[in-house]
């Protein structure tokens, strides 16, 4: 019988109690709203967060198998979503079947314990099998931008999402109170937080624009207010969460915040990286999925970009810890 860590089953109890806040302090801003259409998007956005840390939760507790299958279906999900946009005809049924199976090949692997082995292979095999299976098939026409936007598709939403698996694989790597895990968690309710923070800050005290033609609502202030949120945060969630505070909590702070920092930039980074595919195909959001937040393309476009430079910060300081020591 599978039993989950009473430390991580704390931590999601804690999580679900935030949640719980935020959403009453969701509905009380809303009281007297006079735009309906508005208010219900907002209330669907809190009832698709509720959904999410759900996924989150059982994710968490299933640990390897729960993390892997989380990855494979968000990374698959977005990637039909980039298909679709990018266009199912100019694509290919050929083409599509491949992504398809190097993506369930790739997951595969990582379940069977070759993640070490595929962070190297797969972003070359992902070039040269999609480059060579279109040519060899003969599809020239706007070959160079198709097959570029789909291994571009792949390595986003297969490839670098899934280095926040990776940070369990590291060796050597000091356990949490909460468990291995706890990396993996501390990733993403940074990541989130700073694009919540960074779009309710913007929203109310946004007036610099900062990426006026590819996302013209992201302002300098919402970035910063949401640098400092997720860096508060970084260092509040540490001891649990990571191992940063375990020999000394002074440079415990610093490598936590400094991890808050990075996150909260390059998620910024993963947002704006989004926006510019927005743009270039002439649409608001990536899909439905979700209701009041969009397609899943909309709710991991951070994530592409902070996990895997959040993954190999914490790899630089564990070389550098062995160095030391």
């Amino acid at each position: 019988m599978f039993i989950p860590s009473p430390h991580m089953t704390w931590v999601i109890a804690c999580l679900f109690g935030l949640l719980a806040t935020g959403t009453c302090f969701r509905v009380w801003m809303l009281r007297g709203g006079t735009d309906a259409k508005k208010n219900q998007s907002h209330l669907d956005s809190v009832r698709s967060w509720w959904a999410l840390a759900l996924v989150l939760s059982i994710a968490m507790l299933l640990e390897k198998i729960g993390v892997i299958a989380l990855l494979a279906g968000v990374g698959t999900l977005s990637l039909w979503e980039f298909l679709r946009i990018l266009g199912w005809k100019r694509v290919g049924k050929a083409t599509t079947c491949v992504v398809f199976g190097l993506a369930t090949i790739y997951y595969l692997s990582l379940l069977f314990g070759y993640a070490e082995s595929m962070q190297v292979i797969a972003p070359v095999a992902i070039v040269l099998v999609l480059g060579a299976f279109r040519a060899w098939l003969g599809l020239v026409e706007d070959f160079i931008r198709v097959t570029a936007a789909t291994i571009w598709g792949m390595l986003l939403f297969v490839y670098c999402l899934s280095h926040a698996y990776f940070l369990l694989t590291l060796p050597g790597l000091p356990e949490p109170w909460a468990g291995n895990l706890g990396w993996i968690l501390y990733l993403v309710l940074l990541t989130e937080t700073n694009d919540i923070a960074q779009a309710l800050i913007g929203r109310q005290w946004g007036r610099t624009k900062i990426a006026p033609v590819t996302s013209p609502n992201k302002s300098l202030e919402g970035l910063v207010g949401g640098i400092m949120a997720t860096t508060v945060l970084a260092v509040f969630l540490a001891p649990w969460l990571t191992s940063w505070m375990q020999n000394s909590w002074r440079s415990g702070v610093f490598l936590a915040a400094f991890s808050g920092i990075l996150i909260a930039i390059f998620g910024f980074l993963g947002d704006i990286n989004k926006s510019g595919m927005k743009r270039d195909v002439g649409i608001k959001d990536s899909g439905t999925l979700i209701p009041g937040q969009g397609g899943m393309m909309d709710r991991v476009d951070s994530l592409t970009f902070s996990a895997p430079v959040f993954y190999y910060f914490v790899k630089a300081v564990l070389l550098m810890n062995r160095h030391v020591n």
